[in-house]
């Protein structure tokens, strides 16, 4: 059977499109990952700490943990507002847990960042040139 250019360009777009269920999967695979945290621990400022209290859960970040409190800045105010920073007594703590990225985690973001960027390549070009071979 003589290859035509037809069916050259439908095997490119079935290897393309393949690339739509990796996405998908890769994309529900990435989340945040949660420690608990029942001692001081050292945190950066970037991390979220989820800490509830009272019946509430609140998300803070630039978060200070001594012995007898916790002090953090609200997760929606930036890490500099310093007069935002908020503090709860720990008897008043029910439980926290330090949100954090693992490696893994980055490198998926990556490789759907990268996957979503060839889908968009695919079919911005066969908008653009449908009768193109390189597409």
């Amino acid at each position: 059977m003589k290859e035509t250019k037809s069916w050259r360009s439908v095997g490119v777009l079935k290897v393309r499109c393949s690339l739509v269920p990796i996405v998908l999967v890769v994309a529900g695979c990435n989340y945040w990952g949660r420690r608990r945290l029942d001692q001081p621990t050292p945190i950066k400022p970037d991390n979220p700490v989820w800490i509830w209290s009272g019946g509430k859960v609140e998300k803070w970040h630039a978060v200070v943990i001594t012995p007898d409190s916790v002090s953090g800045i609200p997760y929606k105010m930036p890490v500099t507002c310093y007069s935002c920073r908020l503090t709860i007594p720990r008897t008043r703590v029910d439980s926290m847990k330090l949100g954090y990225r693992t490696l893994p985690e980055d490198v998926t973001g990556i490789v759907s960042l990268t996957a979503l960027g060839l889908l968009a390549e695919v079919v911005v070009c066969a908008l653009v040139a449908p009768r193109d071979r390189q597409c």
